[in-house]
């Protein structure tokens, strides 16, 4: 696909089988138990590949302590972890591993200077979709190490401990199912929605595409998320040659600069 190596995060292992001969390809399992917003998650059994997992839970004290029981049981084909509960990187780092370590705080890695804090505690983080192309290339080239880029996707805009879905249909006696596309009636927006037992992610209903910057330097993945997409349409994107924007038109970067003056009162 690129001279950068792929981050796919996976949901289904037929996608697996038929791709793990590719060896720029890096699998990322979402996790049994610590992981929100996916249709399937999986156990260490499972997962047969050299291969990352997946964290994304807001973890409680609780949930901290069952990481800490879980991470010494991981198999030595897990090689590394993307998180972003900073509770998980405090134990990260206090716990003797030789994980490769990548911060994913969704929509709050947008200026090199935080993202540099962060790379001295873990190998990379991954950069926010919400900040412009200038800003994307100027994090590239000022980072201390090279960086994970979501390069395409449903972008996850919420997530919520609550089982929102659920409470939905006990307030409206509906049957509306744990994986839901729903219209926003007001401004007429559909959104995809996943709910488990850990809370509700909420997704854009259409794929975000950066695949014009899969070449770009400092790059150590280009994480694509495989989420509502078929095996077909993730085989497609791997090995197109071109960014495949008449398929997929929806860009979700930002036209605006996340850092604005503001006027000075006269």
């Amino acid at each position: 696909m690129t001279k950068n190596k792929t981050l796919l995060l996976v949901e289904n292992l037929e996608l697996v089988a038929s791709l793990k001969k590719e060896s720029n390809i890096t699998f990322l399992f979402p996790i049994k138990d610590f992981t929100v917003g996916f249709p399937k998650t999986f156990t260490l059994d499972e997962i047969k590949e050299e291969a990352f997992i997946f964290i994304n839970r807001i973890m409680s004290n609780k949930a901290i302590e069952e990481f800490k029981v879980f991470l010494p049981t991981l198999p030595p084909n897990i090689k590394g972890i993307v998180f972003d509960d900073l509770g998980v990187l405090n134990v990260l780092i206090t716990i003797p591993n030789n994980l490769t370590k990548i911060l994913f705080l969704n929509h709050l890695n947008c200026n090199y200077e935080s993202i540099n804090v962060f790379l001295e505690y873990v190998d990379s983080v991954v950069v926010s979709p919400d900040i412009t192309l200038n800003e994307i290339t100027e994090i590239l080239a000022k980072a201390i190490k090279p960086l994970v880029l979501y390069t395409f996707g449903h972008v996850n805009i919420m997530y919520s401990r609550r089982t929102l879905i659920t409470n939905y249909n006990n307030h409206f006696n509906l049957k509306v199912e744990p994986l839901a596309t729903l219209e926003e009636e007001i401004t007429k927006q559909k959104f995809k929605i996943i709910e488990n037992p850990y809370g509700t992610v909420i997704y854009t209903s259409k794929p975000f595409n950066a695949l014009s910057l899969r070449n770009a330097n400092n790059v150590l993945y280009n994480l694509i998320n495989t989420v509502f997409l078929t095996n077909e349409e993730v085989i497609t994107i791997l090995k197109s040659k071109t960014n495949l924007e008449e398929k997929y038109p929806y860009k979700y970067l930002s036209t605006k600069n996340t850092i604005v003056k503001i006027k000075e009162e006269q």
